[in-house]
């Protein structure tokens, strides 16, 4: 019984240090909504760098072209995924204080998947803490 108490313990603080920090992003993400641009972008090149980490190997950079008023920016993108190819069309959004770095849209949903993981493991923590264990007779 001591060790559910640990693991619900372990589980509690963990998901909730998740479900804060997901939702301050989150917020910070939704607040800045007002200040983004939205444009389409093209996808122009794909970088592969190798890393240490036997289970991700290679790591993988995009980069997209994309007008701002009369100018063509090549900026880096926030994410990758496997579907993406040079030439691809994705949409975007950004800052103009920030052209270096743009961001796919749907991208921050992330940070609400982050939190909700969060939630369920302090939820279960909680109920592994106060579940009283059942005699049988």
């Amino acid at each position: 019984m001591k060790g559910a108490k640990v693991v619900g313990i372990f589980f509690l603080v963990f998901g909730l240090l998740f479900a804060i920090l997901g939702s301050i992003e989150h917020i910070v993400a939704f607040k800045t909504t007002d200040e983004r641009i939205y444009a389409t972008a093209h996808i122009v090149r794909i970088d592969e760098q190798k890393t240490k980490d036997p289970e991700f190997p290679i790591e993988h950079t995009a980069f997209v072209e994309f007008e701002t008023g009369s100018k063509k920016v090549t900026a880096k993108l926030n994410t990758y995924n496997s579907s993406f190819t040079v030439g691809k069309q994705v949409d975007i959004y950004y800052f103009e204080n920030d052209l270096q770095m743009v961001y796919e849209v749907g991208s921050d949903a992330f940070y609400i998947i982050f939190a909700s993981v969060g939630l369920i493991f302090a939820i279960l923590g909680t109920i592994l803490i106060f579940r009283k264990k059942h005699i049988v007779k």
